[in-house]
């Protein structure tokens, strides 16, 4: 049943991907996964080869030299290919395909991986434990060094693969440091999550804005909205419509088409969110950040509100999960946010944000272990 299986699998790649003639080239770093890779801050990018993880190409000879050694499991292929292309050091920045979890051993290279993404309660690879971490995992499963972004990953990691863990936060957001405050616009934006087809992101997304936009007025703070489709004018337009129907006003979003929105929020001393990666990343660099998630209680985003995963409480000094509005919570939040000074800030915030988002400037960590493992390889 398994060769069967396995057998699939390889057809399916061998009709769907795109096929190279040439040996994988000999480098030091391989890549798995060749859609992201941050580690090109720290690692000259002439240096990896790739690994297609996901059947955009396969190699032919590696394919040919797996079937005439009777090897039909995609951990064959990765082995031959990693073989061939002999490595210092395998790398990916996702952290949910278990196959990853296999290399180190079967290969005898060293792995390092990322996490990519913060983790909510109904994602597969959480609410489907058994499949991705069947009953004895942790003794086949290995990454030799995985960086996250907080304790309560770590745990769950530490429970289900060996290897050495570190908490150094957002990988990406790691790179640069903060601006200081006297480079920022003393404005509120408001991160939109608002989405044409998925009611449960859009739900209540606009009210939450009105809310904003309204405290904003009465505090003679400058209220801005950083929309979704920015670049897309079409979904702009239904956007734009969704938050005017409850702020009869003309709403000022910021529709900078080049810029990143990471770059974009740099520039604003305070930030608010329903839910937003982007917005805890932020947060881990000291800006001021709330949440206010506001949703019906059978909203699937509702795993996604700040501290979920990590099981901090519903409500905190700058985040809020209301089923209903309370205009009382909501200013109690607000006037923290904005009128609390940065050391006050500091000293109230930073252990709660460590629980869910950590920051490790430059990321010495990784290029500490990144050093060792090179220094040991060259002694060699």
């Amino acid at each position: 049943m398994k060769f069967l299986q396995n057998s699939n699998i390889l057809f399916k790649y061998i009709f769907r991907s795109k096929w190279e003639f040439k040996l994988p080239k000999k480098n030091k770093y391989l890549l798995v996964d060749g859609i992201y890779n941050p580690f090109v801050k720290y690692i000259n990018k002439k240096n990896f080869s790739i690994l297609h993880r996901r059947g955009e190409k396969l190699n032919i000879i590696v394919l040919f030299k797996c079937i005439f050694n009777f090897k039909f499991s995609t951990l064959d292929y990765i082995a031959e290919y990693v073989k061939i292309v002999s490595p210092k050091l395998i790398l990916t920045a996702f952290d949910y395909h278990t196959i990853f979890y296999k290399i180190s051993k079967k290969t005898g290279i060293k792995t390092i991986m990322l996490q990519k993404g913060k983790r909510g309660d109904n994602e597969s690879f959480i609410k489907n434990q058994k499949i991705f971490f069947p009953i004895g995992c942790k003794r086949k499963y290995f990454v030799d060094y995985i960086f996250v972004y907080n304790d309560t990953v770590k745990n769950f990691y530490k429970k289900r693969i060996s290897g050495k863990i570190f908490t150094i936060g957002s990988f990406e957001n790691n790179f640069s440091k903060s601006l200081t405050t006297n480079q920022k616009k003393n404005e509120v934006t408001f991160i939109s999550n608002y989405s044409p087809i998925n009611e449960d992101k859009s739900e209540n997304e606009n009210i939450v804005a009105r809310e904003l936009y309204k405290l904003c007025k009465k505090n003679k703070l400058k209220f801005n909205i950083l929309p979704r489709y920015r670049k897309d004018p079409e979904n702009f337009k239904k956007e734009k419509k969704f938050y005017e129907q409850v702020v009869n006003k003309n709403l000022n979003f910021i529709l900078h088409k080049t810029a990143t929105s990471y770059n974009l929020l740099l520039k604003y001393k305070y930030i608010f969110a329903t839910y937003s990666t982007l917005a805890s990343e932020l947060l881990a660099k000291g800006y001021k950040v709330g949440f206010i998630m506001y949703k019906s209680k059978k909203n699937s985003m509702l795993q996604y509100r700040f501290g979920n995963f990590e099981k901090l409480p519903e409500n905190g000094l700058f985040w809020l999960n209301l089923k209903k509005l309370d205009n009382y919570k909501i200013e109690k939040m607000f006037n923290f946010i904005t009128q609390t000074n940065h050391k006050e800030w500091y000293l109230k915030t930073n252990y709660l944000t460590k629980k869910v988002i950590n920051f490790d400037y430059q990321n010495k960590t990784f290029q500490g272990v990144l050093k060792n493992i090179i220094s040991k390889k060259n002694e060699k």
